[in-house]
C-alpha cells in the first residue's frame, strides 16, 4: 500500500509540475491536468485487476489441491477397507441381523474374538472379554463347537502351545457344569477330551473348577484350576 501511495504521489508531481513548465506557472501545488488523472486512474485500474486475477488463479490452484486430496483420501479408505477385509477384520453381519465389530469375527451366529497374545486367569479372563461388551465363549451343540474349533485353529495359525479359556465352571456345585449363562453344558464327547487318551474329562474334583481349550488334546475341553493362565476366548 505504502508503494502505491508513492507511486501515485510521484506521478502526480511529475504530471504537474510538467504541466507548470509548459504554461510558465509556479508548479507549487497547481490543479492537475485530466491526462495525468486518467492515467493514475488506469494504472490502480490495472493493479486492482492484477490483483484479482492472482487471487483468482490462487482460488482455482486451492480447489485443485483440495479435490486432489480429497480422491487421494478416498483411494486410502479403499485400500484399507480392502486390507482390513483381507486380515478378518472386517465387519460382519451375523444372521440375526446383528453386527460384528472388529476385532470380532463371525463365527457361525456368533461373534467371537480369540487374544492368543493375552494370558489370564479365568476370572480375569471374564473381566478381558467384559471390556469388550463379552463373556467367555459357550455352546450347546456339535455343530457350533465344530466351527469354534475351526475358528481357533485359523487364529492359531502358528500352532503355538497355548490353552484357551471358555465359559464353564463348577465351582458352584462340584460336577455341575455349568455356562456362564447358567445353563448346563454339554458331557462327553465330542465336547470333552480325554487324558493320556483313556481318562474321560472332566475328572480332577475340586481341584479343577474352569473349562478350557485344551492345546495338546487337538482344543478338546479339560478342566484346568481357574488360577491357570490361559488365552481368552470371548463371545458377543
Amino acid at each position: 500500500m505504502t508503494k502505491i501511495i508513492l507511486i501515485v504521489f510521484l506521478s502526480v508531481m511529475t504530471c504537474t509540475y510538467s504541466e507548470a513548465r509548459d504554461e510558465g506557472e509556479d508548479p507549487v501545488l497547481p490543479p492537475l491536468h485530466l491526462n495525468c488523472t486518467q492515467s493514475l486512474t488506469e494504472f490502480l485500474l490495472l493493479r486492482q485487476e492484477t490483483h484479482l486475477n492472482r487471487m483468482v488463479s490462487a482460488e482455482e490452484a486451492t480447489t485443485k489441491l483440495l479435490k486432489q486430496t480429497l480422491e487421494t483420501l478416498v483411494q486410502v479408505r479403499e485400500t484399507l477397507n480392502e486390507v482390513n477385509a483381507k486380515m478378518g477384520g472386517h465387519i460382519d453381519t451375523k444372521p440375526d441381523g446383528a453386527v460384528c465389530q472388529p476385532p470380532f469375527t463371525r463365527v457361525g451366529e456368533r461373534c467371537l474374538l480369540l487374544a492368543l497374545q493375552e494370558q489370564h486367569t479365568w476370572a480375569s479372563a471374564r473381566q478381558f472379554c467384559a471390556g469388550y461388551g463379552a463373556d467367555l465363549a459357550h455352546f450347546s451343540e456339535a455343530n457350533a463347537f465344530a466351527a469354534l474349533l475351526d475358528y481357533v485353529n485359523t487364529i492359531n495359525f502358528q500352532k503355538k502351545n497355548i490353552n484357551v479359556w471358555v465359559g464353564g465352571t463348577d465351582e458352584a456345585v462340584e460336577d455341575t457344569w455349568l455356562w456362564v449363562t447358567g445353563e448346563l453344558m454339554p458331557r462327553g464327547p465330542p465336547f470333552w477330551g480325554t487324558y493320556d487318551g483313556y481318562a474321560l474329562q472332566p475328572n480332577a474334583g475340586t481341584s479343577q473348577n474352569c473349562a478350557v481349550l485344551w492345546k495338546a488334546d487337538y482344543y478338546y475341553m479339560h478342566d484346568l484350576p481357574c488360577t491357570h493362565k490361559c488365552a481368552p476366548l470371548c463371545q458377543k
